[in-house]
């Protein structure tokens, strides 16, 4: 059966008239079977069958994917590829969804290859979702849908779904904005979907196939975007796609070399447009929440940044849950501060998205994105980290990519490739706890392209940005970020922007982890009070008044106050402590007018006698001594920046 795929292709090629690949409905029952393989159809694919009907149809078995190649065939036939996606294991918790198939009944769709259909969510025997079959691997029913708030489940192949929460969202914002999923009112190829899962939470029972079915879309697919707005896009093919390879080519300039991205072409492709900033959001909720109300909603949207770069693993930074009142608005506690549930959001790679998955992007023109061929890859769930379908184990999943304090290998701008071939940047993340509330995860990436301004498809912008919030702030921009690429030298400084809706309002940072050897440490600097704090090896805790500040604090990587080795000799070499008997007077002398912090003099038995501070950065410092006893004494002089000198001195006071 693994190979009965490839056999059929060469037995029917003789006999195809329009289609590369053609399957019929002979009386022997044909039908494409492929079972964890990837199938790569050039052009166009006839599928003669129906989605009630075994002959006829492609089924795609066990991660098994179709790849097709040339953008402008159109697909047609009655026909349906069959393909699996993991439902989510909760009645309450969204997901947001592409369909990679279209109803081959139905009108074709609007936007791309005139091969590509609408997809309707629906119960009739023309495509759709669909329940797999205990017995078989092929036979399917429809999916029945009620209009009640809640699923219902009896087992993984007897199950109804809620129609109630079948909504789409193009190019708009707010919350009242979504658009219902109806009959007159169908999904697009490529426009995502928000759809509720299946089953208690408690159990795994929620987690069932649904089998999606039609006519496998194909070829360019575009959405409509527009200026600051957000639109719900996701997969639109019954294969992966590279996330970072999509992201990247709707984000540049059209004339960008995209050749060395992965994915399904045969020359050099480009870039289509600066059309989205080219970075995906997707929606992470707690499972364990159980109500349909939104009020009783905690959950938020992660960030993905392509890190600027095809071949990078990316940065997926988690979201940070919080609650919602009814108008979709997050609930705010006395000081302004939205209520925050203290959970946060997965770890999850998102570099290459697998069949079904859906995300937003961010629109930066009125205009559209577009899906192409080019960007299918033939990537499994199972056997790599980089694809991951939203699961009950979410909250669990461990990054590929995860930067950790022990991997000391690359200094600090350099890149490694990890063990599956992906280029890993160096990069650093900190956590901040707000206001003892919940914690904000930052993470900076060091590519020498990057600039120290805006970067296209590199900084992750915050779009849920908190009252009480730090972010990373980009030259030439007011918004907050999340992801901060940027050109790394031992000089460069990265502004913040923190504020606080309290009145008294608590921050304590610290370096999570890392994957390069730091020059010297990572610290936060206080430009206000010109302290610098390291935060790679202790948190620092630090108090602010209500307001906005974002020109007070910056991450650095040298302390400019730590002064090397050889200054450090130099500054104490130029003190002179002398005593004059005669005059009953020590002299310190500061030649060159370093800022002083403190002079003490001691007794040989370590008893202080003196302590003069504040002297600043005066020549000459003149102690009276004839209070004290004949003796030995010992001098110490300490800088602002903690440089100390000592040196004994003979008192003999002459009557």
């Amino acid at each position: 059966m693994r190979n009965f795929y490839s056999k059929l292709f060469f037995l029917l090629l003789p006999a195809l008239a329009t289609s590369q690949l053609y399957v019929g409905t002979a009386s022997d029952s044909s039908f494409v079977y492929n079972k964890g393989e990837i199938v790569f159809v050039n052009q166009d694919i006839n599928l003669a069958g129906s989605p009630d009907e075994t002959e006829g149809n492609f089924y795609l078995r066990n991660e098994g994917q179709l790849i097709q190649g040339d953008d402008a065939s159109a697909n047609s036939g009655n026909g349906i590829v069959s393909v699996y996606q993991t439902n989510t294991q909760n009645q309450w918790d969204y997901h947001y969804w592409a369909s990679p198939v279209g109803d081959p009944g139905k009108s074709a769709t609007s936007n791309g290859n005139s091969g590509n259909v609408n997809f309707y969510l629906s119960d009739d025997d023309n495509g759709g979702l669909y329940k797999t079959d205990a017995n078989s691997e092929i036979v399917a029913t429809p999916v029945t849908f009620t209009t009640n708030y809640n699923s219902s489940i009896t087992s993984a192949n007897e199950f109804s779904l809620s129609s109630y929460w079948l909504y789409k969202f193009v190019a708009t914002t707010g919350y009242g904005s979504w658009s219902k999923i109806t009959a007159s009112n169908p999904l697009g190829a490529g426009e995502g979907f928000t759809m509720k899962g299946l089953g208690n939470g408690t159990s795994p029972a929620g987690l069932v196939p649904i089998d999606f079915r039609g006519r496998p879309n194909n070829g360019t697919i575009n959405v409509t975007v527009a200026n600051e707005n957000l639109t719900l896009v996701g997969n639109p093919y019954p294969s992966a796609m590279n996330l970072s390879f999509y992201l990247l080519a709707n984000s540049l300039p059209s004339s960008t070399d995209l050749s060395g991205c992965l994915g399904t072409y045969s020359g050099s492709p480009t870039a289509i447009g600066e059309n989205i900033t080219g970075v995906a959001y997707f929606w992470e909720s707690d499972p364990n929440v159980q109500s349909h109300y939104i009020k009783d909603y905690e959950g938020g949207y992660g960030t993905f940044s392509p890190e600027a770069n095809c071949n990078s693993t990316g940065t997926y930074e988690q979201p940070v849950f919080i609650e919602y009142d009814n108008e979709g608005q997050p609930v705010l506690d006395i000081n302004g501060d939205p209520v925050v549930t203290g959970v946060n959001g997965s770890t999850t790679e998102r570099h290459f998205t697998p069949v079904g998955q859906g995300f937003f992007v961010e629109g930066v023109t009125a205009g559209s994105v577009t899906a192409k061929n080019e960007f299918r890859v033939y990537i499994k769930e199972t056997e790599n980290p980089y694809s991951n379908f939203k699961s009950s184990s979410d909250s669990k999943s461990k990054s590929a990519s995860t930067v950790s304090k022990n991997k000391t290998t690359p200094k600090a701008g350099e890149f490694t490739l990890n063990e599956h071939g992906v280029v890993v940047l160096s990069k650093f993340r900190l956590k901040t706890l707000v206001n003892k509330s919940y914690t904000r995860a930052l993470t900076g990436v060091m590519l020498d392209d990057a600039t120290l301004g805006f970067d296209v498809a590199g900084d992750g912008n915050n779009v849920s940005e908190l009252p009480s919030d730090i972010n990373f702030l980009v030259e030439g921009s007011d918004d907050a970020f999340l992801i901060n690429l940027f050109p790394y030298d031992i000089e460069v400084k990265l502004p913040l922007k923190v504020t606080g809706s309290a009145e008294t309002n608590t921050f304590e940072m610290q370096v999570s982890g890392l994957n390069f050897t730091p020059d010297e440490s990572i610290y936060l600097h206080d430009k206000q009070t010109d302290e610098y704090h390291d935060i790679l090896n202790q948190s620092y805790e630090f108090e602010l008044e209500k307001g906005t500040y974002t020109d007070r604090f910056e991450i650095v990587f040298q302390d400019e106050k730590t002064l090397d080795v050889e200054e450090v000799e130099e500054v104490k070499r130029s003190f002179n402590i002398y005593q004059n008997n005669g005059r009953a007077e020590l002299t310190v002398l500061n030649p060159l007018q370093t800022e002083l912090k403190e002079i003490t003099v001691f007794d040989i038995s370590g008893r202080l006698l003196v302590s003069k501070i504040n002297e600043g950065t005066n020549e000459k410092v003149v102690i009276p001594s004839s209070a004290w006893s004949d003796g030995v004494y010992i001098v110490r002089v300490t800088t602002k920046d903690n440089i100390e000198y000592s040196k004994k001195v003979s008192v003999r006071n002459i009557k």
